[in-house]
């Protein structure tokens, strides 16, 4: 008899273990973000998705979040000790622009839904290519997109503990990247300074209405050229106010007044053009003590008018150089 009983209850437990790997084995039909209605309170889902944002990750706490974003809703997704623990070891961390599948138990408070990731396996993560674009191709691009492209570092500032925001340039386009700083394993940030450029690889984000770059990789490019942007003392006017452009030629003229300095540049064809360096800029020239008049320069900026004038402005000590340096 007791032979009989043991024998029932191992049938009994086989037969439950079975039901477990059965269900984990057969893939759960996909649920759409959208359609998480408060009575489906921790159950158990699977949702696939792009990744919108950098992550949320403390290796010393074990703790991850991140958001998915399907095309119908936005959800967070949320991992906890052992689960992260597996996740670091494997390197599996999503970052933006990555493709994920995540099955786990769905938490709905305040009709906000999340879900929990119970097992490392419930985490699958694809990485698509990036497109390579120009920095003027960013606001034509989809959210959530993986892209790679490159500009001139101008701006560096923070965002609080986390976050590191560049704002960078390519001619008229301008950009800001966000870079995380919880993620110094799977995102390398370079010690940068105004004027570099840079490569980056993210996904396109956007904040307050600006297209942004989430960085997942990024690097120095070394020297760029925006022999593009350069154009003929002659050719400039009116049609092109606000405009980034370049302009070569040697200095005519020097006129310092109160804010900064004023330089007239005259270019092989005789045209002459106003260039405005605020002391913010002039100063900040290495060669300001010593720059004459009939020196080759090459200067960027912003074409404005001023009383009917049209001046050249540029905005960092970078955007002047002697024409015979790099």
């Amino acid at each position: 008899m007791r032979l009989l009983k043991a024998l029932t209850l191992l049938l009994a437990a086989s037969s439950v273990v079975a039901l477990i790997v059965a269900s984990r084995a057969t893939p759960r039909p996909l649920t759409a973000i959208a359609a998480v209605q408060p009575a489906m309170n921790f159950g158990y889902v699977r949702i696939e998705g792009v990744v919108t944002a950098h992550p949320a990750l403390s290796e010393q706490d074990k703790f991850l979040s991140f958001r998915v974003w399907d095309a119908s809703g936005e959800l967070r997704v949320t991992a906890y000790r052992a689960v992260v623990e597996r996740l670091l070891a494997e390197r599996r961390i999503p970052l933006p622009g990555d493709r994920v599948g995540v099955e786990g138990t769905l938490r709905i408070r305040d009709d906000e839904p999340s879900l929990i990731l119970n097992a490392a396996e419930g985490l699958t993560v694809e990485t698509p290519p990036a497109a390579t674009i120009n920095l003027a191709a960013l606001d034509g691009t989809a959210l959530g997109e993986r892209i790679h492209t490159a500009g001139q570092v101008r701006r560096i500032r923070s965002a609080g503990d986390r976050l590191r925001i560049l704002s960078v340039r390519d001619g008229d386009a301008t950009a800001d990247v966000v870079l995380s700083l919880d993620l110094p394993a799977f995102i390398a940030v370079p010690q940068l300074t105004l004027g570099e450029w840079i490569s980056v690889t993210g996904a396109v984000g956007e904040y307050r209405g600006a297209k942004q770059v989430l960085a997942a990789h990024i690097e120095k490019a070394g020297a760029t050229t925006t022999a593009g942007h350069f154009r003929p003392i002659a050719e400039l006017g009116d049609h092109l106010l606000g405009r980034w452009v370049g302009v070569e030629g040697v200095v005519s003229d020097l006129r310092p007044f109160k804010q900064g300095m004023r330089l007239d540049v005259t270019d092989a064809s005789g045209a002459s053009i106003v260039v405005v360096m605020f002391d913010s800029v002039w100063q900040m020239l290495p060669f300001s003590t010593t720059l004459s008049v009939d020196d080759p320069v090459r200067v960027e900026g912003e074409l404005t008018e001023y009383r009917g004038q049209i001046e050249l402005l540029p905005e960092l000590s970078v955007d002047v150089k002697l024409a015979n340096t790099p």
